[in-house]
């Protein structure tokens, strides 16, 4: 019986996961990378709007509408605006809770001169302040729970490992 390992391989082996394990560790990827991918879209949408100041055309807009609410994300002004072709155009802008705009004052706009509908009012937040905001406190949660799991998950190995050690030094 030279060269029998005792292991049978006539049958084929199961690949480990299941397409539910699989769909599982696909949604736990993503939820993971979710927090990152809006910080650097946050990013991205900040830098786009600094371009904008720096390149773009100044125009006066009047305030139309203000929302003032408690919840800071609410918190949003609409400011209409004429383009140099004569257009009438609106943006929104995020205004901060020691920002108190009064409808119907005029304030600066700077919209990109081949597309007036992009715009922003300096001075006030963009859009991916929040958006980045949000990818951070996702990347802190998540990263916090896949940490705890994991030395959750060391110590029980530990604890096993100890444990099967013990169990060899005792006599039977």
């Amino acid at each position: 019986m030279d060269g029998v390992t005792g292991r049978r391989t006539d049958k084929n082996r199961n690949s480990g996961l299941t397409w539910k394990g699989k769909l599982n560790l696909a949604v736990t990827v993503l939820v993971l990378l979710l927090g990152p991918v809006m910080i650097g879209l946050g990013s991205f949408m900040i830098g786009a709007d600094e371009d904008l100041a720096r390149s773009g055309v100044q125009a006066t807009g009047t305030i139309v509408h203000f929302d003032d609410v408690t919840k800071a994300s609410e918190r949003r002004m609409k400011v209409e605006f004429t383009s140099g072709d004569g257009a009438s155009h609106a943006t929104w802008a995020t205004v901060d809770h020691d920002q108190y705009p009064i409808v119907g004052d005029a304030t600066t706009v700077i919209y990109a001169e081949h597309d007036p509908g992009r715009a922003i009012v300096p001075g006030y937040e963009s859009d991916g302040v929040w958006v980045r905001g949000v990818g951070t406190v996702l990347t802190f949660i998540f990263a916090s729970l896949g940490l705890v799991v994991v030395l959750l998950m060391l110590g029980a190995y530990l604890k096993g490992r100890s444990q099967r050690g013990k169990d060899a030094l005792s006599p039977e």
